[in-house]
């Protein structure tokens, strides 16, 4: 069954004269990008021309609808011609169906524009199937254990791929990567752990040298979008550790 949601785009001003000159003419909004996939990350883009100039917007949700609400300015100041300003502004990650996007100015008899899109499955998954609803990707690390961490990059798709950086018993960097693993909840994820070997880098590309073993199993299990725990039993080790986003 396909869904509909309307989102709704306001304008106001961060000036004592509002903005309402902008008119279909002079406003023209794209959804990016224009099929996405689900649960992949959809942007309105708002293109004006100057001097009418979109800075910053708010989203809010009410009632099956999303409100954008940009904040709106008019540049006094000479500006080159034909000039255009862009906002992009970030709708969301959405399952499969069919959206409305609805943009106005807050203006009584000025024109709106329309946009719509259809968010399509990757690919059809088995049942029971567990979704994640919040992206994961990030550093992550422990703050008590500086040194090793996750580097984890999660698809639209569903698939998580994530490279594990630590030290070998002789104190040598060595990484794992977890791949491709299988949610078995919205917040928990197990697969195997691998261990790979190739040639130098420095030196000529030779395949034969490429090699890739299984080495172990791991498990994430995230309690909430910024923290979560990694558990492991790799090269006959096995260990829980507790693991934050590494904070910029």
């Amino acid at each position: 069954m396909l869904k509909r949601l309307h989102l709704v785009a306001l304008t106001t001003s961060m000036f004592l004269v509002p903005c309402a000159s902008a008119t279909a003419q002079t406003r023209v909004l794209e959804i990016i990008p224009p099929a996405p996939q689900a649960q992949e990350r959809v942007i309105l883009r708002v293109n004006t021309l100057l001097p009418d100039l979109c800075e910053t917007a708010s989203v809010s949700f009410s009632d099956g609808t999303i409100n954008v609400a940009l904040q709106c300015v008019q540049i006094i100041s000479p500006l080159p011609p034909n000039r255009n300003a862009t906002l992009d502004v970030e709708l969301g990650r959405f399952p499969k169906g069919f959206y409305s996007v609805v943009t106005g100015n807050g203006f009584p008899g000025t024109p709106t524009i329309t946009n719509s899109f259809f968010v399509r499955e990757h690919h059809v998954f088995d049942v029971p199937y567990a979704f994640p609803i919040v992206d994961y990707s990030d550093h992550w690390w422990n703050p008590q254990e500086s040194g090793w961490g996750l580097s984890i990059t999660q698809h639209p798709s569903d698939r998580l791929f994530a490279v594990w950086f630590v030290y070998s018993q002789s104190g040598q960097p060595i990484w794992y990567t977890l791949q491709p693993g299988a949610w078995t909840t919205a917040t928990l994820i197990s697969g195997p752990v691998y261990k790979t070997t190739g040639p130098y880098f420095g030196g000529a590309f030779d395949p034969s040298q490429v090699g890739i073993t299984q080495v172990g199993t791991a498990t994430l299990h995230f309690a909430d979008s910024n923290s979560g725990t990694f558990s492991y039993t790799v090269d006959g080790i096995t260990e829980i550790k507790p693991i934050v986003r590494l904070p910029f």
